[in-house]
């Protein structure tokens, strides 16, 4: 997978901080809180070493050559010029130009919640008896019914006060989840919207919390910074779902 590979790679990487912040091309585009880290890569397929670089500018960090040249703009902004206006990154408001051939990695955002686990809090925590997943409330859940009973096997409610999460893995660094309520037995899994197309990565959630978040792992090898997509297609994007109704439903 295109995620796990590029987030292995920038976790194999040396880092010896120096102070080079007249590497970056200094347009007024570029904010002087700039940070360029000098790294070092060891290619196993040639035993050669190569010498890159990964930039910081604003809440963005990327690998890319010597001295690489770029712009971000806001929408309405014009480019200056300088490159051959390749798209790097586009999400939102935020577009970044530069020359392909120059840029090493995909772009990664600084990424933050605004949600806090507290803020979807469950006081009333089950304690009754365990019901047995229904596999008659969700039909497709029938191709994993020894998963799923094995998963709630001498398992407690670890979700949302009286839900057990399941987890599988579907290829790799890819898991695919049933939540079952432990009061009636019922079955979430086909209705689950991260999982309809090729699973998630990594999930976090709490006993006493309605909040989830998925693909965790995006985050995980990289700092706390996600892929930025458009240009390397990235498919796993964090994001927090809240337990409502016995459904997921998006925040943020």
């Amino acid at each position: 997978m295109d995620c796990l590979k590029y987030c292995a790679s920038l976790l194999i990487m040396v880092l010896v901080i120096c102070s080079c912040d007249n590497l970056v091309d200094s347009r007024k585009t570029i904010s002087s809180e700039n940070r360029v880290l000098k790294t070092v890569k060891i290619d196993t397929s040639g035993g050669r070493t190569t010498v890159s670089y990964i930039y910081k500018v604003r809440n963005f960090m990327f690998e890319g050559k010597y001295k690489m040249r770029f712009e971000f703009l806001r929408k309405g902004e014009v480019s200056k010029g300088g490159t051959r206006g390749d798209t790097l990154y586009r999400y939102g408001d935020t577009l970044m130009l530069g020359n392909a051939d120059e840029i090493d990695s995909p772009v990664y955002k600084k990424f933050s919640f605004k949600s806090r686990f507290e803020d979807f809090k469950v006081n009333d925590l089950y304690k009754g008896g365990l019901a047995r997943p229904d596999f008659s409330t969700d039909k497709n859940a029938k191709y994993f019914i020894t998963r799923i009973k094995e998963g709630c096997e001498n398992t407690k409610p670890d979700f949302a006060g009286h839900y057990t999460i399941v987890e599988w893995g579907c290829g790799s660094a890819c898991q695919e989840m049933a939540i079952v309520d432990r009061i009636n037995g019922k079955i979430l899994f086909s209705k689950i919207p991260f999982d309809t197309a090729d699973g998630h990565c990594g999930v976090d959630y709490r006993v006493d919390s309605r909040m989830l978040i998925v693909n965790t792992e995006a985050l995980s090898g990289s700092w706390g910074y996600e892929p930025g997509y458009k240009r390397y297609d990235f498919w796993r994007v964090p994001a927090v779902y809240e337990m409502k109704n016995g459904q997921l439903k998006k925040v943020e």
